[in-house]
Order: structure tokens, then sequence, then C-alpha cells
């Protein structure tokens, strides 16, 4: 999102950003180290990976 500064997220992108802030602050350390990541993003891709979506 950071090069189109101006663009509308995507349903995917809306859907990681509600499942990020549900979140406690245990759970995101927890999805980050999952992800091998500091990218709230790839904590998110990690957790579809692991089929748990449930939207």
């Amino acid at each position: 999102m950071a090069a189109e500064p101006n663009r509308n997220p995507t349903a995917d992108e809306m859907a990681g950003m509600l499942w990020w802030n549900s979140l406690t602050e245990a759970e995101r350390a927890d999805w980050l180290a999952w992800a091998d990541s500091a990218v709230p993003a790839e904590a998110w891709a990690a957790y579809k990976r692991q089929g748990r979506l449930t939207l």
C-alpha cells in the first residue's frame, strides 16, 4: 500500500487489518514470530497459510 498511498485497500487488506486489530499484543507477537517478520502483512499471510481463516 505504501507505493500507492491514494488507493483504497483491497478486501484482503481490510480483512488483514481487522484481524490484526482484533489480536492482543501477545497474539501479535506470536504471529510475527511465526511469520519470522516484523511486518503485520506477513503475519496475516502466515495466518492464512495455516488455514485458520474464518471471516
